[in-house]
């Protein structure tokens, strides 16, 4: 369960993404907004707790993978939010030690096809899950 989030940029982030990572993220952020909302077995996931409060920047995100999804050329069977309104960002987007795990753990899952980004970031580090209490 993660959010892939290599840059600060949802965009940015979606544009590098490879595929398979890309289309699991569409689902990933129903999963955990559902968690969020209803509660279920992944409340108490990390992904999770680092989104809390946040929903309406979670749903942009997967808005964000699901136009790139469909940019890329593949079919798409999920709604969109359309967030209209402003968004509230988590003060965790920008900090570097989340977007490096990121960028890390996307590394050691497809070296291949990540390390044409030439990230400066070893291939070992562990996730960092932030939450607003963190701020």
């Amino acid at each position: 369960m993660q959010t892939f989030l290599p840059y600060p940029s949802f965009q940015k982030s979606a544009e590098v993404l490879d595929f398979r990572r890309l289309g699991k993220q569409r689902s990933e952020a129903l999963i955990i907004l559902r968690a969020i909302k209803i509660g279920n077995d992944w409340s108490n996931h990390p992904a999770t707790k680092m989104w809390e409060g946040y929903e309406r920047a979670l749903k942009l995100y997967h808005d964000t993978v699901i136009k790139e999804w469909i940019k890329r050329g593949y079919e798409n069977n999920m709604d969109l939010f359309n967030v209209k309104t402003s968004v509230d960002y988590p003060p965790w987007l920008g900090d570097e030690r989340l977007h490096d795990s990121h960028k890390s753990n996307l590394l050691r899952k497809n070296p291949d096809y990540y390390s044409q980004f030439n990230w400066e970031v070893p291939d070992d580090l562990d996730y960092f899950w932030p939450t607003k209490e963190d701020y």
